[in-house]
């Protein structure tokens, strides 16, 4: 795959079994594309009609189960080549060794499993190998881990990966009903001074304006909230570059709902300030006890 290229849609996506078709598939998916996968081939004309008002944003998955794929694809994707002259078919392929090792890793048969893992993947490339000849993009993926192949489908489909969309969730919790499981990040703030200890406070929130202007107060808050805000940005980026597109930053204290209610603010306002799509969630701040 060369990194000149620049994928515009629509695409039929074809290759042998195990080769990565799905990792590209999801790829594009996450790059706004519409993919669907292992449609009858009779179906598949209709589907690009009835898609033609965004046809630059569909993908057709299609795979050796696929019934007429080795006797009447030539003549289907002549038809559909003729129709909408942008259409690209994309063969996946890796090299004998590579799908041999992916299928004892992953356990799973292979679609010809009526005969042995290394005939059936040599039937099938011999099988395919008229259809190969027909695409335009043949990708290898013998010496790529799944995340090259997905990083590669996003620089190839046009999209920065810095720019992803990246979703950042900041959610404050108490320690006493556990971290949030699908935290990215783990801020533990239960070193700060709290304000549970001061009777004008403890019956507040921390998203309360005197307990935020109380805890103003102290220099080492402003610059733990700070730091922990600069470790985020920092890290953001890192999360993207790894394709992930959801990121959740939790911060907890022990009952969820003074410091952690307080610094997850502050955490979730520095971010919207430097550009990112943030939402606030306070799991714990209306339900809070001290045992």
């Amino acid at each position: 795959m060369n990194s000149e290229q620049r994928l515009s849609g629509p695409f039929v996506i074809t290759g042998l079994s195990g080769a990565g078709k799905t990792v590209l598939t999801r790829g594009l998916e996450d790059s706004g594309y519409l993919c669907i996968d292992n449609i009858p081939l009779d179906m598949v004309g209709d589907l690009f009609t009835r898609s033609e008002h965004d046809i630059e944003r569909l993908v057709v998955v299609l795979d050796v189960r696929t019934r007429g794929l080795r006797d009447i694809f030539e003549g289907v994707i002549k038809d559909l080549r003729l129709r909408f002259q942008n259409l690209r078919l994309v063969f996946v392929e890796a090299s004998p060794e590579s799908l041999q090792r992916r299928y004892s890793i992953t356990r799973r048969p292979h679609p010809l499993r009526a005969e042995s893992l290394a005939r059936a993947i040599a039937q099938e490339e011999e099988s395919l190998r008229h259809i190969r000849e027909l695409a335009d993009l043949i990708v290898d993926t013998t010496n790529l881990s799944p995340h090259d192949l997905r990083r590669q489908v996003v620089a190839l489909a046009g999209v920065d990966q810095e720019r992803l969309q990246l979703t950042v969730e900041v959610e404050s919790f108490s320690y006493m009903r556990g971290v949030p499981p699908t935290a990215s990040l783990v801020y533990d703030v239960r070193f700060l001074p709290n304000p549970y200890f001061e009777a004008d406070l403890r019956d507040l929130a921390g998203s309360d304006p005197e307990v935020s202007e109380w805890l103003d107060g102290f220099e080492e808050v402003n610059d733990t909230v700070k730091r922990m805000a600069d470790l985020a940005i920092h890290l953001l980026p890192l999360y993207t570059r790894e394709l992930k597109v959801d990121v959740t930053v939790a911060v907890g204290c022990t009952g969820g709902r003074h410091r952690s209610v307080y610094v997850a603010e502050r955490i979730a306002t520095l971010l919207r300030d430097s550009d990112y799509d943030v939402t606030l969630h306070h799991r714990d701040r209306d339900r809070w006890r001290y045992s």
